[in-house]
């Protein structure tokens, strides 16, 4: 079965949250795989994958009418479920296999871990006085700039042939991708290589 490896080449600070905080450190830290390096959720992935997708569609790409669909499940608009699975799969982006070994493995690696995370930090500003709002200091862990790797592949043999080669044509439209990626964190540059399962 054919598969592909979607790399994503990360520019500067992202964040993919896990929901958990460190109490006065920061109020969200950056979602880990057991050994501690960051990870970028398969779901996100899949949710991005599917939302170029679908403006393909919108804007009248030839061939991309209800591709989004069919690629990545039917979604019920009232309650936001996708209640019919599409035909492709993403894992979570994770290191490459070589580095996280390095990194989990070796002494060096071991010390070098915490440097893969900054915390940032932000507040609110009054408009009127033009100083923090009280209370209003958030904290965010971010990683550092690197490379990530997800496997794309089908979930049956159904679906089009050619999804690998639709995929690659709306992969320009994902600037960035974690949280606040509209605030200027996660800017990326995704590609997509095949790969034999």
């Amino acid at each position: 079965m054919r598969s592909a490896r979607l790399h994503i080449e990360l520019r500067g600070y992202w964040h993919a949250g896990g929901g958990v905080g460190s109490g006065a450190v920061a109020d969200a830290l950056v979602q880990r795989d057991s050994g501690g390096l960051p990870v970028l959720p398969g779901r996100h992935l899949k949710g991005l994958l599917r939302e170029a997708v679908a403006a393909a569609g919108v804007w009248q790409w030839p061939g991309y009418e209800g591709l989004a669909a069919t690629l990545f499940g039917e979604r019920d608009e009232e309650t936001g479920t996708v209640p019919a699975a599409g035909a492709l799969r993403v894992s979570d982006a994770t290191l490459p296999s070589e580095t996280a070994a390095w990194l989990s493995e070796t002494e060096d690696g071991r010390a070098l871990r915490p440097g893969l995370f900054r915390i940032l930090h932000a507040t609110a500003v009054d408009p009127a006085s033009g100083t923090a709002v009280d209370q209003s200091l958030r904290g965010i862990e971010v990683s550092v700039p690197l490379a990530l790797e997800a496997r794309i592949a089908p979930v049956t043999g159904e679906g089009p042939a050619d999804w690998e080669e639709r995929l690659k044509e709306v992969l320009p439209l994902i600037r960035a991708v974690g949280a606040q990626r509209h605030r200027g964190l996660g800017r990326a540059v995704l590609s997509l290589k095949e790969e034999t399962a």
